[in-house]
């Protein structure tokens, strides 16, 4: 039997036998068969997607919840519940009265349970610090109670959660879920009895400010000498499973622990490895950063509800409640009774298996593993190329092929989103899109899929002109989207001059997928050494894709038979499970917003498919529809963004500034909505809302509307110098004096300001000359805040005061919003501004 080997797939050859027998028992050579067996390999093309996807699913299935009369030793998220409906009746931010009413919940709570609680006053400034702002601070009121172990000297657990809010969201996922976790926990360790170690709990106050509070209690607090270990409770939305998604360095024996102690863990080291390097933080970097060990949980679910209305309690996922309970109590007993909690050297590598198991092992079976996956692939290669199975060309076409698939589907993804972005772009909820997930997630599914098919069809057909033009339409189409952006546009480049290079005529499967395997291995070999707590997600895939290869390259008359067809699919299911599973975890965190953050997960499953895909019948013409598909579905979530629902409002914002120094007040909003709230609210005094600069309260420009000026008393600012030569030291007291949650000093030098001290604390960083730098401090009421900086010799330095106080001034109109509608970030503020100036 004749094979094309530029034609050649598994599917060709045994439809070929097919035909073969077919003719010899119908006496003819035509094949009537060949076209429902096309229709069969493409349903079993996506049967293996859908079987992917289900696993997918399987590993982020929620467990169901325990009811409020389930033995007291265990955890019931209805009961933790009654916590959350008593903690998110309302907003409680730092520094609003709110937030008193929730201090003192939580103190006769914890006193019920025997805790024993304490609240920490203490002045202090944040470890951290954000964009040009000094690091914010404030007054703190930590709440720590302890339950008492019968080795009261060992290292304590730190159970860790924190009771403030965002200023307008009940937060009854960020973070009184936490809050009211850490309870139950309390509570289930009671009825249970005492463990080894002692369980201290901690509600921080300040988080959202900037992790203030927990930089007081690691700063200075008389129990964190003691602590051993730190479990931190956070939410990044309102549903979802609860991932274990950071840990402290040397985490071996904190993975071990959590391996033989969580029934359906949901942790992965590559995303643990990625989260050290993203800017994002919580409570436990400020533990982290003192040296200690930390694991950090949060549910990431349905994101329109971080930080705004939507997180009440009644929209509160309970199974996820339930999930982080399930997870958190059994760690707390476990590590209670150990017998160290010391930390090692090493960093285990880990992921759950769809939900069911932890898989871990040490570093150097990482490397290991990938010097097998990547040497098993160099060596077939190399003998394939040695006995002529195969041409290098046909290697460099594949590697080539593959990358250009990569950027491909990178560069429709992006145009994608940035198309959706100006469908939206003058609805003034920013949230618009994150709202529409079930949307997002399944059209960027077809767009990357049907975007690789259409590459991979380009590799078998050989003809990547028209192909290469459709992508740099595609990238100058998206780079030329809203704001100008050079990226896509660099991306379809280099696909295009990829695909002219790689794919100028058909190639035959066994020599492209070695190719593309090759560089595979290339690329795990590279990220064993840059992340090599990470590299798992390209060697476990080389691992699997290694039979498949090696049956491509020295036994294809085989691929036919039962066995044959059962070594190329059933890694391809596999992938498509872990990839889905993967995926799904890091769509869920960035897709709604960034797309192409699934790109890599994408390509593995094609590459998985590639030997079922190849010559299939159609395929480009399948992959264009299923692109056109996926695009309209980002088109169709973008105009459903633009329609507000209960579930995905517009939300709006409106503030008052009162310049009292110039005498004058003005109405203020960041973007119109479409229902003209926002327009009502800003003319209300009969002034004409126009595009203006509000700096330095932001340097993005405002609509602005005159208003009547307002009755506020002027906020103590006073301001002076000592010294003389190149010595000098500045004081600046500020003092709210209308009730303001927190205050905002922008200070402007002439020469640089070193050594800022707020309240006594040190502050990272220096005022720089010529610039404008912020220093905030929370929860200040009316008590005077103190700043002193040191300068080396004369100079001047202008001073603007902002009290942010939780409404608008009396008088003001009563707007009801309209359907649908919730306020965002300042609105309902008033902003109480003074000003300053010394020269010394």
């Amino acid at each position: 039997m004749k094979i094309d080997r530029h034609r050649f797939s598994v599917f060709d050859l045994f439809l070929q036998i097919r035909q073969k027998i077919s003719m010899q028992k119908n006496g003819s050579g035509e094949n009537p068969t060949y076209l429902s067996n096309s229709l069969s390999r493409w349903i079993l093309v996506l049967i293996f997607i859908g079987a992917g996807i289900a696993l997918g699913l399987l590993a982020n299935r929620l467990p169901d919840r325990v009811p409020d009369d389930a033995p007291a030793t265990a955890f019931s998220a209805q009961r933790a519940m009654r916590d959350v409906h008593a903690i998110a009746a309302r907003p409680h931010p730092t520094g609003s009265p709110e937030i008193e009413e929730t201090r003192r919940y939580l103190m006769a709570r914890m006193t019920a349970l025997g805790l024993d609680p304490q609240m920490r006053t203490q002045d202090a400034v944040s470890a951290r610090r954000y964009t040009k702002e000094i690091a914010p601070a404030g007054r703190m009121r930590n709440i720590v109670g302890v339950y008492r172990g019968t080795a009261p000297a060992l290292p304590a657990i730190l159970v860790m959660a924190h009771y403030d809010t965002a200023p307008l969201s009940p937060g009854a996922g960020d973070d009184t879920s936490g809050v009211a976790a850490a309870l139950e926990i309390a509570r289930a360790l009671r009825a249970a009895g005492p463990l080894r170690r002692s369980v201290v709990f901690l509600f921080t106050d300040g988080e959202e400010a900037g992790l203030i509070g927990a930089s007081a209690f690691f700063a200075a607090d008389p129990l964190r000498h003691g602590i051993g270990l730190v479990l931190n409770l956070e939410a990044r939305g309102d549903s979802g499973k609860a991932l274990m998604f950071q840990t402290s360095t040397g985490n071996a024996r904190l993975i071990d622990t959590y391996s033989r102690t969580i029934k359906s863990p949901a942790a992965d080291s590559l995303m643990a490895t990625i989260y050290k390097r993203m800017p994002n933080d919580t409570d436990l970097t400020v533990a982290l950063d003192k040296g200690l060990a930390g694991m950090n949980f949060a549910f990431v679910g349905h994101q329109v509800a971080y930080h705004t209305a939507l997180s009440t309690p009644d929209r509160l996922n309970v199974a996820s409640l339930q999930h982080m309970g399930d997870q958190l109590l059994p760690l707390v007993r476990s590590f209670g009774e150990a017998d160290s909690l010391d930390q090692q050297n090493d960093d285990s590598i880990f992921t759950d298996l769809f939900g069911l198991f932890l898989i871990v092992y040490p570093p150097w079976v990482g490397w290991l593993l990938a010097f097998i996956a990547a040497g098993a692939t160099f060596s077939m290669t190399g003998i394939a190329l040695v006995r002529r199975r195969i041409g290098w060309r046909n290697m460099l076409a594949g590697a080539g092929g593959l990358l250009a698939i990569l950027l491909g589907i990178a560069t429709l993804l992006m145009l994608a989103i940035r198309l959706a972005a100006l469908i939206v772009r003058d609805v003034s909820s920013p949230y618009a899109l994150i709202g529409q997930f079930d949307w997002l997630l399944p059209a960027t599914l077809l767009l990357g899929l049907g975007t690789g098919a259409l590459l991979l069809g380009t590799a078998v057909r050989g003809q990547p002109k028209p192909v290469a033009l459709f992508l740099l339409v595609a990238g100058l189409a998206a780079a030329l989207l809203g704001t100008f952006s050079a990226i896509p546009l660099a991306l379809a480049i280099v696909a295009a001059l990829l695909l002219w290079a790689a794919m100028g005529r058909p190639q035959p499967l066994a020599g492209w997928f070695a190719g593309a395997m090759t560089l595979i291995a290339l690329l795990a070999l590279v990220m064993q050494i840059l992340l090599p707590n990470g590299a798992h997600m390209l060697v476990w895939p080389l691992l699997l894709l290694a039979a498949p290869l090696a049956l491509l390259l020295f036994a294809p008359e085989r691929a036919a038979r039962p066995v044959g067809l059962a070594i190329l699919t059933l890694p391809a299911l596999l992938i498509a499970g872990l990839t889905a599973r993967s995926g799904y975890d890091f769509f869920l965190m960035m897709g709604a917003s960034l797309p192409a953050v699934a790109t890599p997960f994408l390509l593995l499953t094609l590459l998985a498919l590639a030997p079922l895909l190849w010559s299939l019948r159609r395929l480009q013409t399948v992959g264009m529809i299923i692109c056109a598909l996926g695009l309209g579905l980002f088109i169709a979530a973008a105009i459903f963004a633009r329609t507000p629902t209960a579930d995905n409002p517009d939300m709006v914002e409106a503030f008052y500034i009162a310049d009292l120094d110039k005498g004058r007040g003005d109405w203020v909003s960041a973007k119109l909505d479409r229902a003209g709230w926002v327009h009502r609210a800003l003319t209300q005094d009969g002034g004409t809302a126009k595009k203006g600069s509000i700096a330095p309260i932001s340097k993005e420009d405002h609509w602005i509307a005159p208003a009547k000026t307002a009755t506020f008393n002027r906020p103590q600012l006073l301001l002076t110098a000592g010294g003389a030569g190149n010595a000098y030291r500045l004081t600046l007291q500020a003092a709210n004096r209308n009730g303001g949650r927190f205050m905002r000093l922008y200070l402007k030098p002439s020469v640089e300001l070193r050594n800022i001290r707020i309240m006594d604390q040190v502050a990272p960083g220096t005022l720089k000359a010529g610039d404008w730098t912020p220093v905030t401090f929370h929860a200040s009421g009316a008590d005077t805040v103190r700043l002193t900086m040191d300068a080396a010799g004369k100079g001047r330095v202008e001073v603007q005061m902002i009290e942010l106080v939780d409404q608008w001034p009396r008088g003001s109109k009563v707007i009801p919003l309209p359907p649908h509608s919730i306020a965002y970030r300042r609105s309902g503020n008033s902003l109480i501004m003074a000003r300053t100036t010394l020269a010394w």
